[in-house]
């Protein structure tokens, strides 16, 4: 049982001390197995005339085993993730193209004051084609909801599915001046994360959901392949923008994402609070999407939104 820490018989002499045995210390140093117990924490010295061996409760001495195997795995991890950059480092030295370093296949940069700037430097490098999943997860000042810099100079394909949020009056714009710019824009409710790939040659993908822990920079064909496989099979299960307005009547398309989280039984407070506008403003629309649909309640809402295709 206690093999994996102490030796066999140290493990049995602690036993033997849990079971109340009395150990009393030689005048002379203190012998292997009771060394052994004292330095793992499992035992103590006590003090007198003689000197007594008692055990350590067990638990008390799990915690000291628990923490000792913390600071080890602690001390591997380190040394493995210096190795393996060291590694990197050296494959990178080492490997050449005309004379040349090979490109790292992936980079990770998590320095706030780069990842902006990376963002921008990939979608305005795109020239062929530039498609990019987007958000309104940000954090602080980075990676703000925002038109993109493409929309200066755009790509001859420009591809984005916006998550639903987007439809806000607040956010609109963002969404219409891709499309102003010559982009191609569709929602969708959810998206698995922001994505950017430029070219099918580079590919940004975030560390955490706002991108604010750092991006992945990969050049690598199979990983960027399987990324764009990801971006057309969400790109086609997505509702274009803007919808039919035979699909919904008509509906705004933030009155269309607002009969959504209505059917998902959002309160007024929750909807404002996810679509970035004040109650008075949801109201208002929740009060235009009943007269729309002819109902009074927004369970009747909902069963009249179902019956004509608009859920």
């Amino acid at each position: 049982m206690l093999d994996s820490v102490l030796s066999q018989r140290a493990g049995e002499l602690y036993q033997r001390l849990l079971a109340g045995e009395r150990h009393i210390l030689a005048p002379a140093a203190l012998d292997h197995d009771v060394h052994e117990l004292v330095l793992a924490g499992f035992a103590r010295v006590q003090d007198g005339d003689p000197p007594v061996l008692l055990p350590i409760a067990p638990a008390v001495a799990a915690q000291e085993v628990l923490g000792e195997l913390a600071a080890r795995i602690a001390s591997w991890q380190e040394q493995t993730a210096h190795t393996v950059h060291e590694l990197i480092v050296l494959q990178r030295d080492a490997l050449s193209v005309d004379g040349g370093p090979v490109r790292s296949p992936a980079d990770v940069v998590t320095e706030p004051d780069r990842i902006l700037t990376l963002v921008d430097s990939v979608q305005r490098g795109a020239r062929d084609e530039l498609l990019s999943l987007d958000t309104t997860a940000a954090a602080g000042c980075l990676c703000q909801p925002r038109l993109s810099p493409a929309a200066d100079e755009p790509p001859r394909t420009w591809k984005t599915i916006f998550t639903t949020d987007f439809a806000t009056p607040e956010l609109a714009w963002i969404v219409d001046g891709t499309r102003n710019a010559g982009g191609e824009t569709r929602l969708a409710a959810t998206l698995p994360m922001k994505l950017l790939v430029a070219d099918r040659s580079t590919a940004l993908v975030p560390l955490d959901e706002s991108g604010s822990a750092g991006l992945v920079l990969f050049r690598s064909p199979s990983v960027i392949g399987a990324l764009v496989d990801l971006f057309e099979s969400l790109w086609d299960r997505a509702a274009p923008y803007p919808a039919a307005p035979s699909h919904t009547g008509d509906l705004t398309p933030y009155q269309r994402h607002v009969l959504a989280l209505l059917a998902g039984n959002l309160k007024d407070e929750e909807i404002a609070a996810r679509t970035h506008v004040s109650i008075r403003t949801v109201r208002r629309n929740i009060a235009a999407i009943l007269d729309r649909l002819g109902v009074t309640t927004r369970f009747a809402a909902g069963v009249q939104a179902t019956k004509r295709g608009w859920l």
